[in-house]
C-alpha cells in the first residue's frame, strides 16, 4: 500500500514535471499562438499550486494532523487550480476570447470559498492541529462553491465545444475528431473529478490513494494534451476551420437576426446556380480529391463560402462531409465492380479516401456492407 508521504511526494514531483515542460519547453512556438501562449502559462500556474499543495502537506503533515486539515489546505490550493486548469482549456476552445465577466465570477466563488475558509480557521478560536466542527462546516460550503464554480466552467466549456466541433464537422471533408477529441476527453474526466473531489478528500486509506492516482492520469492526460495540440499544426486546422464561422468573437449564441441574414444571403444566392456548378463540380471530379475542406471546394465551384455552407445546412448532406463521402461511396461501388482487379486500397485512394479503415467504416455506413462483399455480390 503507498503511504500518504510516498503519495504527496510522488504528487509533488509530477506536478513539478508538468509545469516545468509548459514553462521551458514551448516558449518558441507559444509566441506564434496568443491563445497557447496564455493556456500554457494557467495550466502550469494550475499544475504548480497542485505542487505546491503536495509540498505544504507533506511537510507540516496536515493529512497526520487530521483530515480537516488536510482538507483545508486541499480547497485552498485545489480549487484555484482547478479554475486555472479549466480556463486554460476554455482558452483553447475560444482561441483566448475569455470575458473578464466569467474570470471575475470564478475568481470570485474561489476568494469567497478561500474567505470562509480562513475566516473561520482564524475566529473559530480553536487551534489549527485541533479538529473544529467550525472549520469542518467551512469546508462543506467551500467544498458546494468549489462544485459551483466548476460547473460554471464545464457549462462554457460544453457550449465552446460544441460549437467547435459543428465548424469543423461542417467544414472539412471527414470526421476530423482527431483534431481536438483530447478536449472532449479532459471535459468529461475533470467534470467527473468536480463531483468526487468534495466526497473523496473527507476520506482516507484506499479511496484517497485510488483517487490521487486517478487524478495524476486525468491532469497528466490534460496537460500534455494541451502541449502537444499547442505545438502542434492541428491548432492552426482548427483555427481555419472556425474562422468563417466567427466563434472566436463571442460565446452567446447567434441572434434570431443574424439567423434570418444567413438565411436571406442564401435564398439571394440562385439555388440554380449552386446546383449547376455542383454538377459542373461533380463531372470534374473534384470530389475525388483528397483532404477538401469548404474554403476549396467554394473556390473551385466559383460561389461564395457562406452560401455554400448555408446551402448545405439546407440540403439532405448537411455539412461537407456528407456531400462528398455520399458522391465517394458511389464512385467507390462503381470502381469495385468494373475494376475488380484493383485492391481495396486503391480504390480507397481513387475515390478519395485517406486510408482503408476510414474507407471501410463509411462504405459500411452508407452501404451496409463492407467493400469486399459487396464485389462478391455485384
Amino acid at each position: 500500500m503507498i503511504t500518504t508521504g510516498e503519495m504527496q511526494i510522488s504528487g509533488m514531483l509530477t506536478m513539478t514535471v508538468l509545469s516545468v515542460m509548459l514553462v521551458i519547453c514551448a516558449p518558441g512556438r507559444s509566441t506564434r499562438r496568443i491563445s497557447f501562449a496564455k493556456a500554457r502559462w494557467m495550466m502550469a500556474g494550475g499544475t504548480g499550486l497542485i505542487a505546491l499543495q503536495f509540498l505544504l502537506q507533506h511537510a507540516f503533515g496536515f493529512r497526520q494532523m487530521g483530515v480537516t486539515q488536510a482538507v483545508c489546505c486541499n480547497l485552498l490550493f485545489f480549487t484555484p487550480s482547478s479554475l486555472l486548469c479549466s480556463m486554460s482549456i476554455l482558452y483553447m476552445q475560444r482561441q483566448g476570447k475569455v470575458s473578464w465577466k466569467e474570470w471575475l465570477i470564478g475568481s470570485s466563488i474561489y476568494a469567497l470559498s478561500a474567505g470562509i475558509l480562513i475566516g473561520t480557521a482564524v475566529l473559530d478560536g480553536v487551534p489549527f492541529r485541533e479538529e473544529s466542527m467550525a472549520l469542518r462546516i467551512a469546508e462543506y460550503v467551500s467544498s458546494v462553491l468549489y462544485v459551483v464554480m466548476q460547473t460554471y466552467i464545464f457549462s462554457m466549456q460544453y457550449k465552446a465545444y460544441m460549437r467547435l466541433e459543428t465548424a469543423v464537422d461542417e467544414y472539412y471533408d471527414r470526421s476530423r475528431r482527431d483534431l481536438f477529441g483530447w478536449m472532449g476527453l479532459s471535459m468529461k474526466t475533470m467534470a467527473l473529478m468536480v463531483f468526487l473531489v468534495p466526497l473523496v478528500i473527507f476520506m482516507q486509506g484506499a479511496p484517497l490513494v485510488l483517487f490521487s492516482i486517478s487524478f495524476f492520469f486525468i491532469i497528466s492526460y490534460s496537460t500534455i494534451s494541451l502541449y502537444t495540440y499547442g505545438v502542434s499544426k492541428d491548432v492552426e486546422r482548427v483555427e481555419e476551420s472556425i474562422k468563417e464561422e466567427g466563434i472566436v468573437k463571442s460565446e452567446k449564441l447567434a441572434t434570431a437576426d443574424e439567423s434570418n441574414e444567413d438565411s436571406a444571403a442564401a435564398a439571394n444566392f440562385s439555388l440554380f446556380t449552386i446546383h449547376s456548378t455542383l454538377n459542373r463540380w461533380i463531372e470534374n471530379g473534384h470530389y475525388r480529391e483528397h483532404n477538401l475542406t469548404l474554403s476549396i471546394v467554394a473556390r473551385q465551384m466559383g460561389v461564395p463560402q457562406k452560401q455554400l455552407q448555408e446551402w448545405l445546412r439546407q440540403s439532405e448532406y448537411k455539412k461537407l462531409a456528407g456531400l462528398v463521402s455520399s458522391l465517394r461511396i458511389k464512385e467507390a461501388q462503381r470502381v469495385l465492380i468494373e475494376h475488380r482487379d484493383w485492391s481495396v486500397e486503391s480504390v480507397a485512394d481513387y475515390c478519395g479516401f485517406n486510408d482503408r479503415k476510414y474507407f471501410h467504416q463509411v462504405f459500411q455506413q452508407y452501404t451496409g456492407t463492407t467493400p469486399a462483399k459487396f464485389q462478391q455480390n455485384n
